[in-house]
């Protein structure tokens, strides 16, 4: 059982690395580039990135689940305040996910329409740089939470 919890953790923090990592990426390299003219790198980038960010995803959330599980009986978790916490990081965890696949299924496909199309690609970006902050600052909040969790 202890194997099982350190592959869990190891695949959490794992996840956590490969897909907010990505996110950083492309928000602070390639979306640069896009705004420059390089729009199509950016848009093939994105679309190649676009599974693994969602595998890396789901194994952050179920592995987030069976941390969970591993954090002791309800009692003791409700008198350490960590359920407050606990909460508060699932709600972000699905606002993120919410995000992640309004910018991913939404706006990605209006930046390769605006690819094939050639109409201007500038709103679309604009929007996904918005979105691309916003999913940093909550994953690092979330990070912050999930260490507060740890040490109740």
């Amino acid at each position: 059982m202890r194997v099982l919890t350190l592959l869990a953790l190891w695949g959490h923090v794992l996840g956590v690395v490969v897909w907010l990592g990505a996110v950083m990426y492309q928000a602070h390299i390639l979306l640069p580039l896009a705004r420059r003219g390089d729009v199509a790198t950016f848009a093939e980038a994105a679309r190649r990135q676009r599974p693994i960010g969602w595998i890396a995803l789901s194994v952050v959330v179920l592995t987030g689940f069976y941390n969970v599980t591993r954090l002791g009986p309800l009692d003791r978790v409700m008198e350490s305040g960590a359920a407050l916490t606990l909460a508060a990081k699932f709600f972000l965890v699905l606002l993120i996910v919410a995000i992640t696949a309004h910018r991913d299924f939404t706006h990605l496909t209006r930046l390769h329409l605006a690819l094939t199309t050639h109409t201007d690609p500038t709103p679309t970006l604009t929007t996904i740089a918005r979105l691309d902050r916003l999913v940093i600052l909550l994953g690092i909040v979330i990070i912050y939470l999930g260490l507060v969790i740890s040490r109740s």
